[in-house]
């Protein structure tokens, strides 16, 4: 019998279901969008086109331009960059300090444990946009500090996460043979413990970072994040926040684009937990 990969399986298992395929086609899009954003966008995120402001969706401007003659189209493109780009690199960011903070404490234990769970406690009990908005308080807002207080949000859920995965493999027959070998702790965490919380890694990074973009986008929108004259769908929601009764395209399509965005990477999330879970028969 052909042996096959476990990345093999999960990703069989992926494409069988639509909704997973649809969000993964929906998340690469906006990917290669915000990579291509110079190259596609007709005009640029800040050209402002003189006696051009206020123009409805038309074949020149498909969505239509804002108060200042600039392109709508062209800034949604550019916002897909500061909206995934805060999103990617944030839940990446804080799953490397959380997943070695998780095996840490699930590996040692006793105090160790009890210190770093501690401080978890005490960081999950604030819901995750106050306790960004708090962050922010403290720093100067643009998307980079926005990058950086979902980082220190998220840090927590990745080690609670990883500890409980740690927690159960800990006492297994072949963890206690490789440390009876006498294999050194950072071996054991590198070779024997970490594969097994690659998966469930991977589905909370996938489901978070919809969860970041919006939290990038709403605190754009209350002032606290990524500043004008720089394109976010959140700032450019805030702009339009005053005229929209009468020029609706202005919140619609980065509304959309928001909206889109998300529920691919939901539906994306979704499917790869289901793909992973090996009690799931295919």
């Amino acid at each position: 019998m052909e042996k096959r990969s476990m990345f093999g399986i999960v990703f069989r298992r992926l494409v069988r279901r639509k909704t997973a395929v649809f969000g993964l086609l929906v998340f690469f899009l906006m990917v290669l969008v915000a990579f291509l954003a110079d190259l596609i966008a007709p005009y640029g995120p800040n050209e402002m086109l003189e006696g051009m402001q206020y123009r409805p969706p038309s074949f020149a401007h498909p969505m239509g331009t804002d108060m200042l003659g600039r392109d709508v189209l062209s800034r949604v493109i550019h916002g897909a960059r500061v909206s995934l780009g805060v999103g990617i690199v944030s839940m990446v960011a804080a799953s490397l300090v959380g997943i070695p903070l998780g095996i840490i404490s699930g590996y040692y234990r006793r105090w160790v444990d009890q210190i770093l769970m501690r401080v978890v406690d005490l960081m999950l009990a604030f819901p995750v946009f106050l306790l960004a908005i708090m962050i922010m308080v403290v720093l100067s807002p643009s998307a980079s500090n926005v990058a950086v207080a979902l980082t220190i949000v998220y840090i927590p859920r990745y080690a609670r996460l990883v500890r409980g995965v740690v927690l159960s493999i800990r006492e297994n027959e072949y963890i206690e043979a490789v440390r009876a070998l006498g294999i050194r702790p950072w071996r054991i965490f590198l070779f024997h413990i970490l594969p097994n919380c690659i998966a469930p890694v991977m589905v909370l990074v996938t489901i978070s970072v919809g969860v970041a973009i919006i939290a990038e986008a709403s605190l754009s929108f209350l002032g606290m994040g990524t500043q004008p004259p720089t394109p976010s769908w959140g700032s450019d929601l805030r702009e339009a926040l005053t005229t929209m009764e009468l020029n609706p395209w202005l919140g619609i399509f980065p509304g959309l684009a928001i909206l889109l965005t998300v529920l691919g990477v939901n539906l994306l999330g979704d499917g790869l937990r289901d793909a992973i879970d090996p009690r799931l028969k295919q």
